[in-house]
């Protein structure tokens, strides 16, 4: 019998170890960007039960809840459209400006270049 019961070459070495280091790789990453790396690679290989899962209907006294949820997520959002609003119209001033100075040195690039064919002409 040999020493070594079992010979292997590098690149096999390396392909085993890269069978176990980047799945753990992936999901350790997933998490670390706030995701969950387990249940995307469970839906990649449609292993379980899919993420999406089918609300039921509650009994009535969470409605109360459901209603002041509604109300908050709504003003979230109120309060995010009028930011975006803001940050349009700051955009569209500064587009504007951009565009009048743009405008400017496109008129003084010129008169410099008629400028320098009149003196080269003389």
């Amino acid at each position: 019998m040999s020493k070594r019961p079992l010979r292997v070459t590098g690149f096999t070495r390396f392909f085993i170890v890269m069978l176990f280091i980047a799945p753990l790789a992936y999901v350790g990453a997933s998490y670390y960007n706030g995701e969950d790396g387990i249940a995307k690679i469970k839906n990649l290989l449609n292993i379980g039960e899919p993420s999406v899962s089918i609300k039921k209907e509650q009994p009535s006294s969470d409605s109360e809840t459901e209603r002041s949820t509604k109300t908050s997520t709504a003003k979230t959002l109120d309060a995010e459209i009028e930011k975006l609003k803001e940050e349009l119209e700051f955009e569209r001033k500064t587009n504007e400006e951009l565009y009048k100075e743009n405008k400017q040195l496109k008129l003084k690039l010129e008169s410099t270049e008629k400028a320098l064919e009149e003196s080269k002409g003389k």
